[in-house]
């Protein structure tokens, strides 16, 4: 059986991947100051909702005979991997099939092994394979399905795991359900390369963040957090991002004054030079992309968030609902 979350993180990550204060909230809960809110939440029952969206979302979205399964980062997935774990167990695969997981970093897949699941890396995949699922959490969730992710420093590979399958399926708790992105989570994380970092947080003021900041390590010496690909993470802080329908309603979202909407800011800042990746999942999900003859899109196909009461919302893009 899966560890504790506390233990399983501190020995999964790396001591350069997150600041040590990370590791001391995760095993104090009740030392833990977000900027999300400015009363500490109740932790056990934020893990407790965490661990039931990830139990609902894979009984719904996963099963035995399935090849090539993503698994992103983040304290959410360790309660997937294990709600896939007892899945198998109860339902082992076909005679001669393998279940292979695609971890989405270092960190995902070091919860793929501990569980005692199979990781292949994603430039390891066949050519011509499809992942039927990846499952991933987020930072914040509008009500369009897109989603800010990247604050724990993987964005890149999570986007390139999501755009390899078919259907990525989110796993949140009730914190992330926000009707709109930029509400109580900050900022937009940003995967730069390392010689352009500076230049990029030029731009971005130029654009409406003035506040944009690299992300550095608690212990100053040690420099900026460094992603998989060894790039930096800057994290450039917004107005509140636009929906669709704020557009069908006439607002402007095009940047002036600082207004932007999902779409328009995600490819504004994917046209800096030196961005590797922006944290927007938006656009296509993966039935609207197979449809569209791609294999996948970054927006999900559907959102499980585990409630306060104990119960589990399902946010499903409106062609996918039941």
């Amino acid at each position: 059986m899966i560890r504790s979350l506390a233990s399983l993180i501190r020995s999964s990550l790396p001591h350069t991947r997150l600041p040590a204060t990370v590791y001391h909230r995760l095993a104090h809960p009740r030392t833990l100051n977000t900027t999300m809110s400015s009363k500490a939440p109740d932790l056990d029952k934020i893990e407790s909702a965490k661990r039931k969206a990830a139990f609902k979302a894979v009984e719904e979205h996963f099963n035995s005979s399935m090849r090539f399964v993503g698994i992103g980062s983040g304290s959410t997935i360790v309660y997937g991997v294990e709600a896939i774990k007892a899945h198998l167990e109860k339902n082992p695969p076909p005679p001669n099939h393998m279940n292979w997981f695609v971890p989405t970093g270092w960190n995902s897949r070091k919860v793929i092994e501990q569980a005692g699941l199979l990781p292949i890396a994603f430039d390891s995949l066949p050519g011509d394979a499809l992942l039927e699922v990846c499952f991933d959490g987020a930072d914040e969730v509008d009500e369009d399905l897109n989603c800010i992710k990247g604050g724990g420093a993987c964005l890149f590979q999570e986007k390139l795991v999501a755009c390899r399958s078919k259907k990525f399926v989110c796993i949140a708790d009730y914190r992330k359900d926000q009707k709109r992105l930029l509400t109580n989570w900050p900022s937009i994380p940003i995967e730069v390369a390392p010689i352009a970092h500076a230049s990029v947080l030029r731009e971005l003021r130029l654009i409406g963040s003035p506040d944009a900041k690299l992300r550095e390590h608690s212990l100053a010496k040690t420099g900026p957090i460094q992603t998989d690909q060894s790039f930096y993470i800057i994290d450039a802080p917004f107005k509140t991002l636009l929906s669709p329908l704020d557009e069908k309603n006439g607002s402007r979202a095009d940047g002036k004054d600082g207004v932007w909407s999902v779409d328009t800011l995600a490819a504004r800042i994917k046209q800096i030079n030196g961005v590797l990746e922006v944290g927007l999942f938006h656009g296509l999900n993966g039935a609207q992309a197979q449809a569209a003859g791609m294999q996948g899109g970054q927006r999900p196909v559907a959102v499980y968030f585990g409630l306060e009461d104990g119960e589990v919302m399902v946010r499903r893009a409106p062609e996918l609902e039941k």
